[in-house]
């Protein structure tokens, strides 16, 4: 009789304890493909946004970050995203230009706006909504901002830039809208994945490559592969990645895990920015200091630069809707600060 009580006390308590036991969701994992072989965009931005999903929902919704090329091509991540073979992606829109050259006003171009004021029109100014429009409607994918970068070094290169005439004949690697508007000013491009450009750098197969801010082509090694390093960067005042999510893994998300990707998101891409500020003033300092030798384009390529981007922007809101209404959306935002110079 001792012996029956016992068990069935035992049996009770545990009952109670499950029932007090606090309930948490089963916990997902979303796979991430990525562009990158390596560096800060990777390292500080896709899984800088892996680890705030993870923290700000307990570790119930967590993103595995995989580098380039694991998942699917390296230049073709909402494809995969898309397909589903990873439910998540960390990538820059400017790499599907090839479908829809609005990418490139979503991830960054030479007309785009300085890093401040692009950051504030996807956070505050309704950026984030049209990316998740654009990225539904033409790609069938959900998307966030979840990465941003300054304006970048202009080229490492084999040869001395100074003028136009200088840059005509280069073979330079380069990705996006810049691709199209360096050959009207008279050079010839080549696109490469991120894994593939110190490799045509040093062997010399491009005369120079363009590719991030001072601090993450320091990460790069390109001072190391090219003599001289050319700035500023007239074909990217500044850059954004974007997250793009299955649209099933999306629907399928409770809200509190979509606003959690939201959130993160914003926060990757401020921290991004604050980060590479930071940075990127100490190492171009050990770039002055260092053997390479440090050109500024003259005046005649900055104004030339400018010409070809803007007739290239007007042509093509001239023949795509989405183009047209995101370009005037943007200088629209770009106007609100025409003056904030006299208060600032």
């Amino acid at each position: 009789m001792k012996k029956q009580f016992a068990a069935a006390l035992g049996g009770a308590a545990l009952i109670a304890g499950l029932a007090l036991a606090p309930q948490t969701a089963s916990a997902e994992k979303l796979s991430m493909a990525t562009p990158w072989g390596g560096g800060p965009l990777l390292e500080m931005m896709a899984k800088g946004f892996a680890k705030r999903v993870a923290f700000n929902s307990n570790n119930e919704l967590t993103v595995e970050v995989f580098p380039g090329g694991t998942l699917g091509k390296a230049l073709k991540v909402t494809d995969t995203v898309r397909k589903g073979v990873a439910q998540i992606g960390h990538n820059w829109a400017g790499y599907d230009w090839g479908i829809d050259r609005t990418g490139v006003l979503f991830g960054g171009f030479a007309g785009s706006p300085a890093s401040e004021i692009f950051l504030l029109w996807y956070i505050k100014g309704g950026g984030n909504q049209l990316l998740m429009d654009w990225r539904t409607e033409k790609f069938n994918v959900a998307s966030v901002v979840c990465g941003a970068v300054t304006r970048e070094i202009f080229l490492h290169s084999h040869k001395k830039v100074q003028s136009l005439a200088d840059f005509k004949g280069m073979k330079i690697r380069t990705s996006g809208a810049w691709a199209e508007i360096a050959q009207t000013l008279g050079a010839s491009t080549v696109i490469l994945a991120g894994a593939e450009v110190y490799p045509a750098l040093e062997r010399k197969v491009v005369d120079a490559i363009e590719w991030g801010t001072p601090s993450m082509n320091k990460a790069g090694g390109f001072y190391k592969a090219a003599k001289y390093i050319i700035v500023p960067g007239l074909h990217q005042p500044a850059a954004h990645q974007d997250c793009p999510v299955n649209m099933k893994t999306w629907e399928g998300l409770s809200s509190r895990n979509k606003q959690i990707i939201l959130d993160a998101g914003n926060a990757t891409a401020v921290d991004s920015v604050l980060t590479l500020m930071h940075d990127d003033a100490p190492v171009f300092e050990e770039f002055m200091a260092g053997s390479n030798i440090i050109i500024d384009v003259d005046q005649e390529f900055k104004d030339a630069a400018a010409k070809a981007t803007a007739e290239w922007a007007a042509k093509q809101a001239a023949s795509n809707k989405w183009f047209s209404k995101v370009w005037d959306h943007q200088q629209a935002y770009v106007k609100l600060f025409a003056n904030a110079h006299r208060y600032r």
